[in-house]
């Protein structure tokens, strides 16, 4: 698990933008894309952290050890339960 020592839970989404400055780049149709990390805190509030398109390959890659992470800890649970489960029976 120490493989996976950095991770982010939530989702990465792009948003295109449209600034009001004339003959800026934005005015054409696809606009400026902007990256958003939202994520509910212990709250369940929802969250949004804006990422700049130099970090979202290394969020990517920090919300897929997540994802990594939580398969690892679901596997270990379910193995825990069936140890219970045999220890009881004996």
């Amino acid at each position: 698990m120490a493989k996976y020592s950095y991770f982010v839970r939530g989702s990465l989404t792009s948003v295109c933008m449209v600034c009001s400055r004339a003959n800026c780049i934005c005015t054409h149709p696809k606009g400026v894309v902007a990256y958003r990390l939202t994520y509910k805190d212990k709250n369940q509030k929802t969250r949004t952290v804006y990422i700049p398109s130099s970090g979202v390959k290394e969020v990517r890659k920090l919300i897929l050890n997540y994802r990594k992470y939580r398969d690892i800890t679901e596997m270990i649970l379910n193995l825990n339960i069936k140890i219970f489960k045999e220890s009881s029976r004996n």
